[in-house]
């Protein structure tokens, strides 16, 4: 083997470990986006191809959070008022951490048609 080659072949070793930590940096960056908006992380599967990567990164980055409900744990969007599968009110959970704020007490989760 002659030096030259020797040279050339650290210097595509070392550009293949550069790229490869970036590969694996923007993985980690996806995952890290997945889990503050509450969303699972195991999209980033997709990410083992490199349009996946690019694909999943976009989704994740335009995706708005969700919130994790108290009561039932599952997650609903970040404006929601009322838990879509429990009922919780987070407005009602919100009002009531505040100092001061009158709060009716709790109605019944009873359905009352309306009078025709």
């Amino acid at each position: 083997m002659k030096p030259e080659d020797a040279v050339g072949l650290v210097f595509a070793l070392v550009i293949g470990v550069a790229v490869l930590a970036i590969y694996i940096g923007l993985i980690v960056l996806g995952v890290k986006i997945a889990i503050r908006k509450n969303r699972s992380p195991h999209w980033m599967w997709f990410a083992i191809h490199p349009v996946g990567l690019i694909i999943t990164l976009i989704v994740m980055a335009s995706l708005p959070p969700l919130k994790r409900c108290p009561q039932c744990g599952n997650t609903t969007p970040e404006r929601a008022r009322l838990c879509g599968f429990c009922g919780y009110n987070y407005e009602a959970a919100f009002m009531a951490q505040q100092p001061g704020v009158y709060m009716p007490p709790p109605q019944p989760n009873v359905y009352i048609p309306p009078q025709r």
